[in-house]
């Protein structure tokens, strides 16, 4: 399956996960209206019964229009031509909110016209046996032509009407879970795909680090091997095939010093491997006197490398007069360090040039930077140059030598010194790491 397939995928999931919470939403949304409108058709008949018998007790008629009138989804109010008897008003209400199965809790108050007063207020709880007498919350206001009327409202309806939805709650948590595995689930695999993509290109580089050495070997020990089988040469032939042997011994020894390298490296990784973390042998260090170490034994690699003939590079180091001192793993950092600085040597087209800085940013915090002049990265591969066996794709990916393993060895040493790295790059015009650690 390539990559464009599973991004397909990757699009139709998360679409159809994002209409199923859609259509859940509206669904639940439909319930809970369906459920309000039914319980406010409830209140409506019983405060409509409660008003006629109100007026059937007072010996009086009813409004021509309706006495009902809902001001918002929790508050009414119900007009009567009479003075009403809190008693009554109170025993009707709980007798017809019993028969219609409204269990909400309510507050209500009575109000004269005439005096513009709210005369009586009482708040009822149907799910508890004590009474809270207070006044309604909102006052009520004035109705034109009218004598007499009361105000209910229902603080709790909201709440109540939620409670009453807890099947519709308990499939939408289930489907929510549902939703939240199968995201974790389809995320664990790409995950897990990549790491296998990146593992099965680890195999494939070690096999030609390793592969390249030996073939090698093969090809100068055959040739060593028809040296000694031929014995009837001349003296000039004779010089001729010692130069040749002494030529072939070199490259066995550095192919077998190659070797002995990789080997090494692949033994160190899996050391790592093993451990969660990167053992650190903290001690305080001179951090001037550490990298000017560290740059001067690297350019005598590079040097050695090139015989001593010339010197087609350059380090500089931009320190400070003061001298600084951190707390680190002298082993560790120097590793790091020498890492970056045989990245910015490998990946590079130019004449290699890096510059290294301490910059201080406060009182106990500095940033040490290393700059390159190399071919740089490109930002969609920025966030993953720090993961295990990752290396960057190119049309030859076995141009350059590696495992992919040198900068997921630099974050396991920044992390486990609890220090912090970032990255700026720009492909063709270098990188610049920088390195947040502490001082003192």
């Amino acid at each position: 399956m390539n990559k464009r397939t599973i991004t397909l995928l990757l699009i139709f999931a998360l679409l159809s996960i994002f209409g199923i919470i859609s259509i859940q939403i509206y669904w639940v949304q439909r319930a809970f209206d369906a459920n309000r409108k039914q319980n406010e058709q409830k209140i409506q008949v019983a405060l409509q019964n409660i008003a006629e018998k109100i007026a059937d007790y007072s010996k009086t008629t009813l409004p021509s229009q309706s006495p009902i009138n809902q001001l918002s989804s929790d508050y009414y109010t119900v007009s009567v031509n009479c003075e009403i008897d809190a008693a009554v008003l109170e025993y009707f209400l709980k007798n017809e909110f019993s028969k219609r199965n409204i269990k909400t809790d309510f507050e209500y108050g009575i109000y004269d016209c005439d005096s513009e007063k709210m005369v009586y207020g009482n708040y009822i709880s149907l799910n508890q046996d004590t009474k809270k007498a207070k006044q309604l919350k909102k006052e009520l206001p004035k109705w034109e032509g009218q004598n007499y009327y009361f105000g209910i409202r229902f603080p709790s309806v909201s709440s109540r009407l939620v409670s009453e939805m807890d099947i519709w709650i308990f499939l939408s948590v289930i489907l929510l879970l549902v939703i939240f595995f199968l995201v974790y689930g389809m995320f664990f695999i790409i995950t897990q795909r990549q790491f296998s993509q990146a593992q099965k290109q680890f195999i494939n580089n070690i096999t030609h680090e390793l592969k390249t050495p030996i073939s090698i070997l093969g090809i100068a020990a055959k040739v060593l091997i028809n040296n000694n089988e031929n014995t009837e040469i001349t003296e000039e032939q004779t010089q001729k095939n010692k130069e040749r042997k002494n030529q072939y011994a070199i490259i066995v020894k550095e192919q077998t010093e190659r070797l002995d390298s990789q080997v090494e490296k692949l033994v160190e990784l899996l050391m790592l491997e093993r451990s969660s973390y990167v053992p650190l042998s903290l001690e305080k260090i001179d951090l001037k006197k550490t990298i000017e170490e560290t740059i001067n034994s690297f350019e005598l690699e590079v040097l050695a490398k090139q015989d001593f003939q010339n010197q087609d590079f350059k380090i500089r180091f931009i320190g400070i007069e003061s001298e600084i001192f951190i707390k680190a793993d002298k082993v560790h950092f120097q590793n790091m360090l020498h890492n970056l600085l045989e990245n910015a040597f490998k990946y590079n087209k130019n004449i290699p040039f890096v510059e290294i800085a301490i910059l201080i940013q406060s009182k106990n915090k500095l940033t040490l930077s290393i700059k390159d002049n190399g071919i740089g990265i490109d930002k969609k591969f920025q966030k993953r140059i720090f993961d295990k066996f990752f290396r960057v794709q190119n049309k030859d990916i076995h141009t350059t030598k590696g495992f992919g393993l040198g900068l997921s060895y630099i974050r396991q040493v920044i992390k486990a010194h609890k220090w912090k790295i970032n990255l700026k790059s720009k492909v063709n015009e270098g990188s610049i790491f920088f390195i947040e650690l502490l001082y003192f």
